[in-house]
């Protein structure tokens, strides 16, 4: 978080949020658990692997709006946010492994593209990661300082080498700009 900003989370109510990765299994439980909250959610996916029956609770709140968008675009979003929450990517190893190129899109251009938009709204930021950032443990257990064993062209790099390089990304652009970063 950077200093001197606001340490409201994203869980105060009646904040404006764009989810990406709206229709998948976690983001769509998310988008109910936030208009249930009263906050207003605006939705974006493009539907490579989430599911728009997945949105059916969070359409009937009257506080969610859906865009059928890909994040590795720049997105046109009208009016306030006070959070980007990026969930946008294929998260099984069936699905990526499906759509190896699209998981590295969405993780490195989609987080450099919802960074921007954090940025350009003066809107908090929080990245979903993964604990494959760290590969294969080699130790057991794992300390804090423990950096992983990471095999960057293994058949799983394209999801792991997308989070470290979105992991990456945030942390960089964090520490140049204003933007609130959970």
């Amino acid at each position: 978080m950077s200093e001197g900003l606001s340490t409201r989370s994203p869980a105060a109510p009646g904040w404006r949020i764009l989810l990406s990765g709206a229709a998948g299994f976690v983001g769509s439980h998310l988008c109910d658990r936030l208009v249930t909250d009263g906050h207003s959610v605006v939705g974006v996916d493009n539907l490579i692997t989430g599911r728009l029956s997945n949105l059916a609770n969070a359409a009937t709140s009257g506080a969610f709006t859906f865009v059928e968008a890909d994040v590795t675009s720049p997105l046109a979003v009208e009016g306030h946010l006070d959070w980007v929450l990026h969930l946008a990517s294929p998260a099984s190893p069936p699905r990526y492994l499906e759509h190896p190129i699209e998981t590295l899109r969405a993780n490195a251009e989609g987080t450099y593209l919802l960074l921007e938009l954090a940025k350009e709204k003066g809107a908090g930021f929080l990245l979903a990661s993964t604990s494959e950032v760290y590969g294969s443990p080699a130790v057991h257990p794992q300390a804090e300082s423990y950096w992983g064993n990471v095999n960057p062209i293994g058949p799983r790099s394209v999801y792991d080498e997308g989070k470290r390089y979105a992991e990456a990304m945030a942390r960089h652009i964090s520490a140049r700009t204003t933007c609130r970063f959970a």
